[in-house]
């Protein structure tokens, strides 16, 4: 039959044993409310942001509307007579119109674009 266990020493295997259970379950649990944590915080960042964007798209639209009015010819024509510029509408024949340049402009003047050559031979018509 085995001696009283109360009189043995402690073996050194089952402290540590015991020891590293005991900092493992701690460091989870530290993890665990550390992760919580950021959690929490990278939520009310989230929050903060879109009510920036919130903000910015709200403040966005009413500019775009104030844009509008002011550019609107109704209104200009106000302003100008309001501060007696005497500035009007010019009439049709004092527009010029000109063109935007399209690809023939690019293969005429830019020679970097221009395309490679035809490998057909030309057709010669006598007359």
């Amino acid at each position: 039959m085995r001696s009283n266990r109360k009189r043995e020493p402690l073996r050194f295997g089952t402290v540590a044993r015991s020891l590293l259970t005991c900092m493992s379950i701690g460091a989870i649990g530290v993890g665990y409310v550390w992760q919580k944590n950021q959690i929490y915080r990278l939520g009310d960042e989230i929050k903060k942001r879109e009510a920036t964007l919130l903000a910015s798209e709200k403040r966005n639209t009413m500019l775009a509307a104030q844009l509008a009015q002011l550019k609107s010819p109704a209104w200009l024509e106000a302003r100008c007579q309001h501060y007696g510029l005497g500035l009007v509408a010019p009439r049709e024949a004092q527009t010029i119109r000109l063109l935007e340049p399209g690809p023939e402009w690019d293969t005429r003047f830019l020679p970097a674009v221009r395309p490679a050559p035809s490998t057909k031979p030309r057709q010669v018509v006598s007359r």
